[in-house]
């Protein structure tokens, strides 16, 4: 569709001008007023302020005096280039940057013509234009970014200000925010989240008893068989709190990394153990087929009460090497998440405080909302769900 150039009158031109240079207003709001660019109207002001600035001679100048109208003309430029170059002295005083001069050429763009302004700051035209489209760009980005961050922030605040990198990239995309590792972690920095990492691990010799049964090491340091209910691992913490220690012995699936047992105690004896086998036992069916009991070589775990209670529901023992913590490494990874990421974040007044806390950060968060990058930074009930769904259905009898 085409558009009709509009033309405007000496006298509309001069009104225009007047508007601006009776109240005072700025060139732009004025210019909107009138549907008008801004360069226009304010070059429609200079010409009225110079024409102004000398009522007399232009009311007594014959038509035919050319030569002292360009005189004139000469002179309202000039005076607007000393206007703008003593707004443009700053950076005249020192070798200014090109991105400077665009800057002022922007705030000023309404007073005084573009040409004009890159002639005097000794800068482009073109480049002025592009700089413009450049600084849009750079909004849009800006936009963006602050979107990312924001998605981020919650992220990281969902995860009780956990979660580094890599487990808030996976959260977004699970959400339906793609982006990569790096941006997250520069949007993190940029607004000072970080992840809790773990300390360095101490190993602790654990302390056996007099056996009169022999326990083998069924699984050498391959816990993960890619099953679920093939290898339970466990071992025993201690937590402080204002009243004395207290003890948390956990039962894990290898496969999954789920807690499946737990029991907390003021004491660590066999039955603390005995209490969380047997809730991970009822939490199977009452019964995994062929299931491996591994541990470190503790006295609660190498007892003859706990080889009883083994032999009774059909489990395996399996222990470690003697002073070899490795052999338990994967259960001794738990701790350090247990202990960094919630436990030693806060001070706990009571035994009972601690055991309830405890037991709500594993049922709810670590089991069901926490990420684990092992499992496909996916839960470990979702992982035990998945592996159940793939898993072959026996045949039916005909």
């Amino acid at each position: 569709m085409s558009t009709t150039r509009r033309k405007f009158t000496p006298e509309y031109r001069r009104e225009a001008a007047r508007l601006v240079i009776d109240t005072g207003r700025p060139v732009a709001p004025v210019a909107r007023e009138l549907g008008l660019g801004e360069q226009l109207l304010g070059r429609w002001v200079a010409q009225e302020r110079a024409r102004l600035g000398a009522p007399e001679e232009s009311a007594a100048a014959e038509p035919g005096n050319s030569e002292l109208e360009r005189l004139r003309r000469e002179n309202a430029q000039l005076r607007m280039d000393n206007e703008f170059l003593g707004k443009a002295a700053g950076l005249l005083r020192f070798q200014a940057a090109e991105s400077e001069c665009f800057e002022l050429m922007e705030a000023e763009k309404a007073n005084y013509p573009v040409q004009r302004m890159a002639r005097l700051l000794g800068v482009s035209r073109s480049g002025f234009y592009a700089w413009r489209r450049r600084s849009s760009e750079s909004s849009e980005r800006a936009i963006v970014r602050a979107e990312v961050d924001a998605k981020v922030r919650r992220a990281h605040a969902d995860s009780y200000g956990i979660y580094g990198a890599p487990r808030v990239q996976a959260s977004l995309a699970r959400n339906g925010t793609g982006v990569d590792r790096k941006t997250v972690a520069s949007s993190m920095r940029r607004q000072g989240l970080e992840g809790i990492s773990p300390r360095r691990f101490r190993p602790v010799t654990p302390i056996g008893e007099a056996r009169v049964h022999s326990i083998p090491d069924l699984v050498a340091r391959k816990w993960d068989t890619g099953a679920l209910d093939a290898v339970w691992i466990s071992d025993i913490t201690y937590l402080r709190t204002d009243e004395g220690w207290v003890y948390l012995c956990a039962v894990r699936d290898a496969c999954s990394r789920r807690v499946i047992g737990w029991a907390m105690d003021s004491v660590q004896t066999t039955s603390l153990v005995e209490r969380a086998l047997r809730m991970a036992y009822i939490l199977r069916g009452g019964g995994p087929v062929g299931v491996v009991f591994h541990a470190d070589r503790g006295t609660q775990y190498t007892s003859t009460q706990l080889n009883d209670v083994c032999t009774g529901l059909g489990i395996q023992q399996s222990v470690g090497r003697t002073g070899v913590c490795w052999d338990n490494a994967m259960q001794e990874s738990f701790w350090s998440t247990l202990k960094t990421e919630f436990y030693d974040r806060r001070r706990w007044a009571t035994r009972h405080d601690a055991i309830r806390a405890t037991g709500r950060w594993i049922e709810e968060f670590y089991n069901r909302a926490r990420l684990h990058s092992a499992l496909g930074y996916s839960t470990p009930v979702e992982h035990e769900r998945l592996l159940s769904t793939n898993r072959p259905q026996p045949a039916q009898a005909a």
